[in-house]
């Protein structure tokens, strides 16, 4: 069966489609050419689907763009996205979008630098921001991160809603929040995730003094990315600054399963859609030198039994003597069988593998940094 890419880099967005075999790929030209996206999303509800760009311009500003002839055109408006008055924010970016829950048709969701979240009615025409969470009264311990805004804390970003239940989403900031009631109201569940590698100890030690009294310094850093298990959406997984965490109550209680990774820190994760179960991780180096890319082999990290166990996957992977990075969007999977995996780097290059990561192939072209890759059929 053909499979589409959507890629989101510093320049712009591409679009990748395979034959049925996924062995035989072309590349778009650039769409929204100089907008930095940092993910994209196709809503599959609507005909002919709509495709989502979470996009900043460093002239234009912030947008949820939108295409509906397959990204040959754009609609950058994004009428009220933005907070209000009364907060004193700008939106200076837009991290993560998110198409609603098949029931909620028109529904969609945008997480926002600094942190908020947003909801569109209309397939994205307009927003109002959801002001439980915007508002929240944790929101005063949110510490941005490096290169981001200087206020109003990170970014709101790994928005996921359980296939189940439409009232039930987590959505990820400063650690992760979770509501049952349809974004009424939100309750912190990354206190949870507790570290045991002794790399990540000594980091949260060092970060305990800059924290604020009440607030749990392992879990008011950032997670990288969160993800909902679409096989079984009681289990979360997350790659988090300080490890990588599994849930199997909804968040009520986390597993450490950083042993056996070369290192605690990384950006994104992947999760298989269909059975045989695998999760997908790409470690980066850690140190007072703040390097965080891959140690001149760039490796994917596969586990098949929950984590208890990690397998090192290269074989047409770059190295050795290559340095790159993944960001916290650019790693998915296909859901076909079998299961295809997906990740970009650093140094905007696209890898593919048909087989559950066993072998991987270079997609064509080489692409600015790559931001995200989003897997979808249409």
């Amino acid at each position: 069966m053909p499979m589409t890419l959507l890629v989101g880099t510093r320049k712009g967005a591409f679009i990748y489609r395979s034959d049925n075999a996924r062995k035989e790929w072309h590349v778009s030209e650039p769409k929204l050419s100089g907008w930095n996206v940092l993910h994209m999303e196709a809503d599959l509800r609507k005909s002919p689907p709509r495709l989502y760009a979470a996009a900043h311009h460093a002239v234009w500003g912030p947008s949820v763009a939108k295409s509906d002839d397959g990204g040959e055109s754009w609609e950058i408006r994004s009428e009220g996205l933005g907070f209000p008055e009364d907060m004193q924010l700008a939106i200076h970016s837009v991290w993560h979008v998110r198409p609603g829950h098949p029931s909620q048709p028109g529904v969609v969701y945008a997480g926002t630098a600094p942190a908020g979240l947003f909801r569109s009615d209309d397939w994205g025409d307009t927003w109002q921001s959801v002001e439980s969470i915007d508002r929240h009264s944790s929101r005063q311990f949110w510490q941005p991160i490096a290169g981001g805004p200087t206020e109003g804390g990170p970014p709101a970003q790994s928005i996921e809603i359980d296939p189940r239940d439409p009232d039930h989403m987590y959505v990820a900031i400063a650690g992760s929040y979770v509501t049952m009631d349809g974004t009424d109201s939100w309750h912190y569940i990354s206190h949870n995730a507790v570290s045991t590698s002794d790399q990540a100890k000594i980091f949260i030690s060092q970060q305990a003094s800059n924290t604020p009294p009440g607030i749990d310094p392992a879990a008011a850093h950032d997670m990288h990315r969160l993800r909902i298990d679409p096989k079984n959406p009681d289990r979360l997984w997350t790659q988090a600054h300080v490890g990588v965490f599994r849930s199997d109550d909804g968040g009520r209680s986390f597993v450490d399963v950083t042993e056996g990774l070369p290192s605690f820190h990384g950006f994104p994760i992947a999760i298989t859609r269909r059975e045989p179960d695998a999760v997908y991780v790409v470690p980066l180096e850690t140190g007072s030198d703040n390097f965080r890319a891959c140690p001149g082999q760039f490796a994917v990290y596969r586990t098949r039994d929950q984590g208890e166990k990690w397998e090192r996957l290269t074989n047409g992977l770059p190295g050795p003597k290559d340095y790159q990075s993944a960001y916290r969007e650019s790693m998915d999977t296909d859901g076909l069988d079998p299961e295809g995996v997906y990740v970009g780097t650093s140094n905007g290059q696209v890898y593919a593998s048909s087989d559950g990561g066993d072998n991987w192939q270079r997609l064509p072209g080489t692409l600015p940094p790559v931001l995200s890759v989003t897997c979808t059929e249409f």
